[in-house]
């Protein structure tokens, strides 16, 4: 069998690990450098742990090598293979680590950088799957996912742009733009880095702007968000009103304190290149 094997940051949750056969590898975080947690399925983040106010408390720890390598191990024993897909290697130093892992176990092993994060790598988890069922086999479908990732699509805003600076996963940006004239940055993924999208004045512009950005025709949008039930909600029905298919998931600890709270998302595939 090929199993789907991802880091916590793709925010599954254990029913559609089952579902999709897929073994979550665990982020980590720190609190002030000595309390250490693990970052699992999404069910089991606790996002009142960490609050806009004590984010600089917190640090976080990519998946390490030896987390893949005993996940590829265990599998290989077993007779199985894995396709293994990560965070963006702009993003993290998961990607690197599992390759390492892969090479060591020697072969059925093969790793992919999703060159995003969150809602698009479930998405991409879905659609390995569904080749994977189809009958196509673990290189065939490395390759189609490397296609898929180019239809992806992320938008996303923050309320306060120093948790990115201070994670060094943000390009040049003009300094305090969230703070001044009330304005709200919406970001977008290009290519696995962080870049600028454009720039709200307001919440209710911000929504705007988010259904604005869609393009390429989705039939399906995830709202994913953390911290401002409000906001999802309302940019899920504005997106149902326009006849597209919404799916509601909550964002992970590890990408919060990386970005701030409250964060709103969306992400969609693509149906045209």
């Amino acid at each position: 069998m090929i199993y789907l094997v991802t880091d916590s940051t793709a925010c599954v949750s254990r029913p559609e690990a089952r579902e999709l056969d897929i073994i979550v590898v665990p982020m980590h975080y720190i609190k002030n450098g000595q309390e250490a947690f693990t970052e699992g399925y999404i069910e089991d983040s606790a996002p009142q742990a960490v609050r806009s106010e004590n984010l600089a408390q917190f640090s976080t720890a990519q998946a390490p090598t030896s987390a893949f390598l005993e996940v590829f191990d265990r599998l290989k024993q077993q007779g199985h293979q894995a396709l293994c897909l990560t965070i963006s290697s702009r993003l993290s130093g998961t990607y690197s680590n599992a390759v390492r892992a892969a090479q060591e176990v020697d072969g059925g092993f093969v790793v992919v950088d999703s060159r995003t994060t969150a809602g698009a790598m479930y998405l991409m988890l879905k659609e390995a799957r569904t080749l994977l069922n189809e009958g196509k086999g673990l290189e065939e479908t490395a390759a189609a996912l490397k296609t898929i990732r180019k239809l992806s699509q992320t938008i996303f805003t923050i309320q306060d742009m120093e948790p990115l600076r201070r994670s060094g996963r943000l390009g040049f940006m003009r300094s305090s733009v969230s703070t001044l004239l009330n304005l709200r940055p919406l970001l977008t993924l290009q290519d696995g880095s962080v870049v600028s999208h454009s720039l709200a004045r307001g919440k209710q512009d911000q929504l705007r702007q988010m259904l604005l950005g869609l393009h390429g025709e989705p039939k399906q949008v995830i709202v994913q968000h953390l911290g401002d039930e409000e906001a999802a909600s309302q940019l899920a029905q504005k997106l149902e009103e326009k006849g597209i298919q919404v799916l509601r998931r909550q964002i992970g600890i590890v990408l919060a304190i990386h970005l701030g709270l409250p964060i709103l998302s969306t992400t969609w595939m693509k149906t045209v290149l």
